[in-house]
């Protein structure tokens, strides 16, 4: 029962984040229609400008996490104004493969001018674990949690019971009425751009706490998850999204505790076949692109 209780914390620390990723893709598919490839690589320059602040400007937590926010979210701003904006309206194709290569440009400068390799990322967090009976969890996992639960809270607060948010579902369900009775879309899309960013960036410092390093890569790994949390889910409700990726989160670390890691990964894409098997637009439903 203790495995199984440790088990069921580690999946729902990992699923949060999971969430918060895949909220980034939906997020910016219900205004443009498109996955953000460069998303997941946005939350790596999060991580990196975090580590940067600690190393260098200041070992505060919330420094740290407001560099990280900002740092993310001024590459989300310029992807946006740059990429994003020009190619509005085009074959969707045509801004995935924008986004991926933005994404590569990313990963791949910050290996060049940082390091290809897995950097340490400072111990701004004490690692000492807290026995809380049948678990333990530490201070980094804590921390992490808090961190993804309340970006997933800004993000349902932020499309329920705000002006942009409500923008924001007008423009997902009919984008041409929505424009037509005076939406602003390229202010939805920046805005909406710009959030999903920010929130990466926080939720990449908490990651690089959690593990103790960055890497400028990692974004591959957390962007494959997320997206397989939007497929299985559908991209029609955050709050689908947000439960699907905990129950992925929850199903590796249950597998890993019982079974093995190698077997970890494999499992989002069997449940990911079967899902779309069964449901082709998710468990929830999907905008048409």
């Amino acid at each position: 029962m203790n495995l199984f209780l440790q088990q069921l914390l580690n999946g729902v620390i990992i699923g949060s984040t999971y969430a918060v990723i895949a909220i980034g893709f939906a997020l910016v598919f219900t205004v443009l229609r498109v996955i953000n490839f460069a998303h997941p690589d946005i939350f790596m320059v999060g991580m990196f400008g975090g580590l940067l602040c600690a190393k260098y400007v200041s070992s505060n937590f919330f420094v740290v996490a407001a560099a990280s926010a900002l740092s993310a979210g001024l590459v989300g701003l310029i992807l946006e104004r740059a990429v994003l904006r020009p190619l509005r309206g085009r074959d969707a194709l045509m801004t995935l493969i924008a986004t991926l290569g933005v994404g590569i440009m990313l990963e791949n400068g910050v290996a060049a001018l940082i390091s290809p390799d897995v950097v340490a990322f400072p111990p701004v967090i004490s690692r000492q674990p807290i026995d809380l009976g049948a678990v333990s969890v530490s201070k980094p996992q804590i921390v992490n949690l808090i961190v993804s639960l309340i970006s997933l809270a800004i993000v349902s607060y932020y499309v329920r019971l705000t002006p942009y948010g409500r923008a924001t579902r007008a423009v997902a369900e009919r984008p041409d009425v929505a424009a037509a009775f005076g939406v602003n879309v390229s202010r939805v899309s920046q805005v909406a751009v710009t959030l999903a960013s920010m929130l990466a960036g926080c939720a990449a410092v908490s990651v690089g706490l959690l593990y103790g390093n960055a890497w400028a890569f990692i974004g591959l790994a957390y962007g494959i998850k997320g997206f397989i949390c939007i497929l299985i889910a559908g991209n029609r409700y955050f709050e689908g999204v947000m439960l699907v990726a905990l129950a992925l989160g929850i199903l590796e670390a249950l597998i890993t505790g019982y079974l093995s890691s190698t077997y970890r990964d494999a499992i989002a894409f069997l449940l990911l076949i079967a899902v779309l098997y069964v449901r082709p637009n998710g468990l929830f439903g999907s905008y048409s692109t």
